[in-house]
């Protein structure tokens, strides 16, 4: 789009000049470069008889193009504008908003708003609910006629709003589920960015929630992890394809009790504590998983190395590793460095990466000890595998 490009306005498509709930509610939300923008189009609206061009806007507004786009784009998402493109000519609908009690029983809208304004600001808004039993008069009784074009429902009366997001029916499977948010206000606003961006309706963001929940908790930034996982191709190794399998076949708790049962020995309450801070970090259980696992190889004991895991937790979190096979991957190439590294350096430098990560790796120093540990490795996998037995 350019200054010089034209466009012309919908015909037949005059909407109120009712800005009360423009002012009451979009504006906080929308800004007043937005406002403005729609406020020009209503005034200038012509009912389609001649083209115009943006850079009227632009001198009329003062506005540069890239605030002229953001603008539109602020109005498209609000559903106050569609703008319409064929060829190089653009034509403009202009939409009517929506009314201050429609707004505010629209879950997102009025979160928003409440960000913005507070949520005293907006109670004061709503529009006081009538006392006594309601008298329901339906459009069958006023036109008998219509009853023969079918019910009220059948004609598609019911009120939609644009951009909806079904939160009662989602709370109810919460409620089933027993499933709570952490923060229901940008939960619910993160819920609804990830359905638009995933163009999914309310019932499939609800599955993604309740899979990646953490203690019946709704995680919006594992649900990010999970949309972000991508395909991974490399040649894995048997080991390390038995590894991926175990670690997305089982939730992280499941998988820490069966390698503490290998262990003889139970879960403790720090460990518990030290997934849920790793899941806080949004990493999915998949890759927890493998955090597990290469911090039970790193030292023979029956419990977890806290320290040590939470150091490979928040890398894998700032590399964003999002995927038992990135995890993986992770662990091989930071084993290669490190043998890199040992074959340069005089002195054998440390390291805490397990050995069993990097499948081309050599003791030549001591064969037994590889041996051993290749046989305690597979030894694990395949009580793993074994379901604990």
């Amino acid at each position: 789009m350019k200054p010089i490009d034209r466009f012309s306005y919908l015909k037949n498509n005059r909407v109120s000049q009712d800005t009360s709930s423009l002012v009451q509610c979009y504006l906080p939300i929308i800004g007043q470069e937005a406002l403005s923008l729609y406020l020009y189009t209503i005034s200038f609206w012509d009912n389609g008889r001649k083209e115009h061009l943006f850079s009227n806007i632009l001198n009329h507004l003062n506005f540069g193009m890239d605030r002229l786009i953001k603008s539109l784009k602020i109005l498209s998402a609000f559903n106050l504008l569609t703008l319409y493109q064929k060829g190089d000519i653009y034509k403009l609908a202009i939409n009517t908003p929506l009314s201050t009690q429609d707004f505010l029983e629209h879950p997102v809208y009025r979160r928003l708003l409440e960000k913005k304004i507070g949520d005293a600001a907006v109670e004061d808004l709503k529009v006081e609910s009538a006392e006594g039993e309601e008298i329901p008069v339906s459009l069958n009784q006023v036109f008998p006629d219509l009853a023969e074009l079918g019910s009220q429902e059948d004609l598609g009366l019911k009120k939609k709003v644009a951009n909806d997001f079904d939160l009662d029916h989602f709370r109810q499977l919460m409620a089933r589920d027993g499933l709570r948010f952490a923060d229901e206000k940008s939960d619910v606003l993160n819920l609804f960015a990830i359905a638009e961006e995933k163009k999914w309706t309310w019932f499939e963001t609800y599955q993604l929630a309740k899979s990646t929940a953490v203690s019946q908790v709704i995680s919006t930034k594992r649900m990010r992890e999970k949309i972000s996982q991508k395909p991974v191709s490399s040649d894995f190794s048997p080991k390390e394809a038995t590894i991926i399998k175990e670690a997305k076949s089982k939730t992280a708790l499941q998988f820490l009790a069966e390698i503490k049962q290998t262990r003889k020995a139970s879960i403790t309450q720090t460990e518990r504590e030290l997934l849920q801070q790793m899941a806080g970090l949004g990493l999915l259980d998949e890759v927890i998983n493998i955090i597990l696992l290469l911090t039970f190889n790193k030292v023979d004991s029956a419990n977890i190395n806290e320290k040590y895991a939470m150091k490979v937790a928040n890398d894998y979190a700032y590399q964003k590793i999002h995927s038992a096979e990135e995890a993986v991957l992770r662990i091989r190439e930071r084993g290669q460095k490190t043998k890199t590294q040992k074959q340069n350096q005089t002195a054998p430098a440390k390291t805490n990466v397990p050995k069993w990560s990097n499948p081309e790796y050599k003791n030549t120093s001591s064969a037994e000890e590889l041996e051993e540990m290749e046989r305690q490795t597979l030894e694990l996998l395949a009580k793993l595998d074994n379901g604990g037995d």
